[in-house]
């Protein structure tokens, strides 16, 4: 038991069958999957020119999303396989995260592991795994703020609450910023987490500033993205 909770091999157990399953179902095609061609052509520009340039089919931001991507195709050279792939080690990141936020939440290891199992293995999860559509990327912002406020309600220090708030909102707003249904984090679970601390003034007045600091990013990125694509070609 002391192995298991160490290496949390419970968690690797997930992560490595949700690998293995993708790896089996031959993930190379050489060709578009659903809506994500046009976003692996903004990747492809993001690593050459440096520069986000929206081809006017984008409706979501894809920020985060279009620099792992560009960041994969520095690392391994361009091709669509490996431009998909930068989506399956978020998948894969997404086992960790979930599987914990199911512990924190009060479930036991074991119901925790086939909870995991049955979502990061089924159809539609494996299917989106292998493409570059942000949907993968806006449920792991979603669930990686769900953990941060579950470490901030079941903090003992005041310290380490407003430490897991600025997590759960930096994750969120960085990671969100792919997909605008994970901005639900900052405007909607971080505030719920606050109002629960009402009582402690200093959680709720750091976490308070902290949430307006992540919501104005999120403006921002907002108007910013709403401006290029005026732009775009």
């Amino acid at each position: 038991m002391q192995l298991v909770r160490r290496f949390r091999l419970s968690v690797l157990f997930c992560a490595l069958a949700l690998l293995i399953c993708e790896l089996l179902s031959r993930p190379y095609a050489n060709m578009g999957v659903c809506d994500d061609w046009p976003y692996i052509l903004m990747t492809r520009s993001l690593a050459r020119t440096g520069h986000v340039v929206y081809n006017g089919w984008a409706a979501p931001m894809l920020v985060w999303q279009l620099y792992l991507g560009a960041g994969f195709i520095k690392v391994f050279g361009y091709s669509l396989t490996i431009v998909r792939m930068s989506t399956l080690l978020v998948a894969m990141m997404l086992v960790f995260v979930l599987q914990r936020t199911f512990v924190r939440a009060g479930i036991n290891e074991r119901n925790a592991t086939i909870g995991t199992l049955a979502l990061v293995l089924s159809p539609l999860y494996l299917m989106l795994s292998a493409t570059f559509m942000s949907d993968i990327h806006g449920l792991f912002a979603i669930v990686l703020c769900l953990y941060g406020c579950l470490r901030v309600l079941q903090a003992e220090s005041s310290l380490a609450a407003i430490a897991w708030l600025c997590f759960a909102v930096a994750g969120d707003a960085v990671c969100g910023a792919s997909r605008q249904i994970a901005w639900l984090g900052i405007l909607v679970m971080v505030p719920c987490a606050l109002w629960l601390l009402r009582e402690r003034r200093n959680v709720f007045l750091w976490g308070g500033a902290a949430t307006f600091c992540g919501s104005a990013v999120y403006r921002w990125l907002s108007i910013l993205a709403q401006v290029a694509a005026l732009f775009d070609p």
